[in-house]
């Protein structure tokens, strides 16, 4: 005997994931009438479209990625749907309406659940918002209010909401959510500003990010994120795209997302690009970005659950990249490391040239390429950071900047340095960073 969960992809019914009574055990098992569609997506990429029962091992990893990591969460979550254990099947039984990508989980047999009739907004002004960070500042695990059915994947605090012509709700029953309100890392001093500031400057260099800002609700701040798993149609409806981090891509589960942990190198990431993608040369190039700006930026948690693919009917792409947050404000005893290697070495300082050489026939890539970009890079990024904490202007900004921006240019400074041609002269902005 099994407990099942109908488990709907872009709207349609993919399949069912099953839990055996009385062993416990996971399986899922496609759709026949899905397999046949005209153009079915994967659920994930270790879940092949075909007529096979996968197992846990398959399964466990894709599941796992979808939830919270916080056992505090996770218990809370089980306490409000009111079952034993914190486990995957249990969870996304009571909050798998709203997923990231387009999946969703119900009850078998509550199928019309899902239903847009099923789907509420409730308006939420300030001072509610406000209310809501207050809240998670003081108890990091109410992450959901009575109503929510969202998941979220990490370890961070957060909350997710959806936001229309300019205004906030709260998402209740199967309503897709737009945005994810994160109030940084309480033991970080003004670490929601430090994300915004690397975003911009990340974005300003060139580099694909998804969209996000510094938001205040009174006196709380927090970086507001737009989900580049969710679009807007020409209808206005905002529809679910599918995504699967490197992380699960590549068979980890989250306690496996560092790659000093059993987590993918760069060259499990690249298998999984020359596999799925439908434009690998260009995914390469930003898997570069990736790797290149979590270095230069001294940002130590890139890890691959902060990068992921977006899986369409027929396309597959590295999605925009996310999470991006130097270190370089905080003090730190002795260097730190950032989480992807490059050419075998992880430590800030300690990649010279021939480590990004290495990465680039790892990446496939033409070692001047990558040179060349990762010097563009290291020249524009503490401009840029610096830039983008000037326009936010606030005496919060100001300390960071006076705590960073020497050290992030020095560093950038050194990377340059170490990839520019002996022969000639290394291209610097004139001027230093403003602080």
């Amino acid at each position: 005997m099994a407990e099942q969960l109908t488990v709907v992809l872009y709207g349609s019914v993919t399949g069912r994931l099953s839990r055996d009574v009385g062993t416990g055990r996971l399986s899922f098992r496609y759709d026949g009438e899905y397999l046949n569609s005209p153009v079915p997506v994967p659920l994930s990429l270790r879940l092949p479209l075909d007529e096979a029962v996968y197992g846990a091992r398959r399964m466990v990893p894709y599941l796992e990625g979808l939830l919270p990591e916080d056992p505090g969460t996770r218990r809370r979550w089980a306490d409000m749907l009111g079952v034993d254990r914190p486990d995957a099947f249990n969870l996304l039984a009571g909050m798998g309406a709203d997923c990231p990508g387009a999946v969703q989980f119900v009850p078998a047999g509550n199928e019309k659940s899902l239903t847009v009739r099923n789907a509420g907004l409730v308006e939420l002004g300030e001072t509610e918002i406000a209310a809501r960070l207050r809240r998670l500042a003081a108890d990091p695990a109410s992450w959901v209010m009575t109503g929510e059915h969202w998941s979220l994947a990490g370890q961070q605090s957060k909350f997710a909401l959806a936001r229309h012509d300019g205004r906030w709700f709260q998402a209740t029953g199967s309503a897709p959510t737009t945005h994810i309100v994160k109030p940084g890392i309480g033991r970080l001093r003004h670490q929601a500003l430090v994300e915004h500031a690397t975003m911009r400057a990340a974005r300003a260099a060139g580099v694909d990010v998804a969209p996000c800002e510094l938001w205040r609700f009174e006196d709380q701040t927090a970086v507001v994120a737009e989900r580049f798993d969710r679009v807007r149609g020409a209808d206005g409806r905002i529809l679910r795209v599918h995504q699967e981090d490197f992380c699960s891509a590549t068979g980890r589960v989250p306690d496996q997302k560092y790659e000093a942990e059993g987590g993918p190198m760069l060259r499990d990431m690249m298998r999984a690009v020359a596999a799925y993608s439908t434009a690998p040369s260009d995914d390469a190039l930003a898997i570069l970005d990736f790797l290149a700006v979590n270095y230069l930026a001294g940002a130590p948690d890139g890890h691959s659950k902060n990068i992921a693919l977006l899986i369409l009917p027929g396309q597959v792409r590295v999605a925009p990249l996310y999470d991006l947050a130097t270190a370089f404000p905080y003090d730190r005893r002795g260097p730190f490391q950032v989480a992807q290697s490059i050419g075998g070495k992880r430590r800030i300082g300690e990649v010279k040239a021939r480590h990004w050489e290495n990465a680039a026939l790892i990446l496939g890539l033409p070692g001047e390429q990558v040179r060349q970009r990762v010097i563009h890079l290291a020249e524009v990024l503490p401009f840029a950071f610096s830039d983008a904490l000037a326009e936010i202007g606030t005496p919060a900004a100001g300390e960071i900047a006076g705590r960073s921006v020497d050290k992030l240019a020095a560093h950038c400074g050194e990377t340059a340095g170490s990839l520019a041609r002996a022969d000639a002269k290394p291209r610097v902005r004139r001027g230093s960073p403003r602080r």
